[in-house]
């Protein structure tokens, strides 16, 4: 009988190694389900879809994204790391009077790359500076708006295609150009 456990235990450890396993695996971003994945943003159809800045996603929250700046930030900021710069995108999310509740924060916020590259939100950021962000997580009651700064560090060298918005489900809420592609993000700016 102990011989046939050690066997049932061998088979399963030999299943998981093979298939994989959730418990204590390090998840590719592409593959967490947290969002659509960098592939997904890059294709001809959704860039097709995605909008300038300044133009508004209307979903169960409307969004806007009023602003993207790139480089290193104020001198007040941390910096972003070796070799990386922030992205600083300034957003407004508004709930209509007539509408539902709905959670906004940081977590639901990603630049993609023209590689393939997905940067989120850096949740890192324990600061209260810089000041005017936008809310790291709250709910929005009917009739609510929440404006303020995110920052995602990114490569440098980066090539950025667009600034991705999901809902807290994952699913994209509206995708925004960046970058040669689209507008031009402003270098170097607060």
């Amino acid at each position: 009988m102990r011989w046939t456990s050690c066997l049932l235990v061998c088979a399963a450890l030999a299943s998981a190694l093979l298939t994989g396993c959730d418990a204590g695996e390090v998840l590719d971003p592409e593959d967490s389900g947290a969002g659509p994945t960098a592939t997904e943003t890059s294709d001809a159809a959704e860039l097709e879809s995605a909008l300038a800045i300044g133009e508004t996603f209307e979903g169960a929250a409307s969004t806007t994204v009023k602003a993207i700046f790139r480089g290193e930030g104020a001198e007040e900021w941390l910096p972003a790391g070796a070799n990386f710069e922030w992205v600083a995108a300034t957003v407004r999310t508004c709930v209509s009077a007539g509408g539902s509740g709905t959670e906004i924060g940081w977590y639901q916020w990603a630049a993609t790359g023209a590689d393939g590259g997905w940067y989120p939100a850096d949740l890192d950021y324990d600061r209260d500076l810089p000041t005017g962000q936008y809310p790291r997580l709250t709910e929005l009651a009917p009739g609510e708006c929440a404006e303020g700064r995110i920052l995602i560090a990114v490569p440098r060298d980066a090539e950025l295609v667009t600034l991705v918005n999901s809902d807290q489900a994952g699913v994209p809420q509206g995708s925004w150009l960046i970058g040669d592609i689209g507008v031009p993000a402003a270098i170097g700016g607060e």
